[in-house]
């Protein structure tokens, strides 16, 4: 088997910055207001994401649980976004012809 050398390697992966969360309102979902940071090595970005899902996923059984912990719904739905940006981000950053860290 050839290895591609267009293709990085994966575990030599880093966050590129090109992933962004928090929409800034209504109307403005094209505005947000957090990037991931570029340069962050796959390992610890990846540790990063399961603890910030570990809570997310918590937090909305317990908003799903109990009536009294709705406060807990956004909070959820924050962590989750930004979990999601940390794996999105990676993703980029391990496609071939990806562009370099912003």
């Amino acid at each position: 088997m050839q290895k591609d050398s267009a293709m990085p390697n994966a575990l030599s992966a880093e966050t590129i910055g090109a992933a962004t969360f928090a929409d800034c309102g209504e109307n403005k979902s094209h505005l947000k207001l957090f990037r991931v940071n570029a340069g962050v090595p796959l390992v610890e970005a990846l540790e990063h994401a399961s603890h910030v899902l570990y809570y997310a996923k918590m937090l909305s059984l317990e908003a799903a649980m109990d009536p009294r912990a709705e406060r807990f719904a956004f909070a959820s739905h924050y962590l989750g976004e930004m979990g999601k940006a940390i794996i999105d981000d990676l993703l980029l950053a391990m496609q071939p012809g990806t562009p370099p860290a912003q």
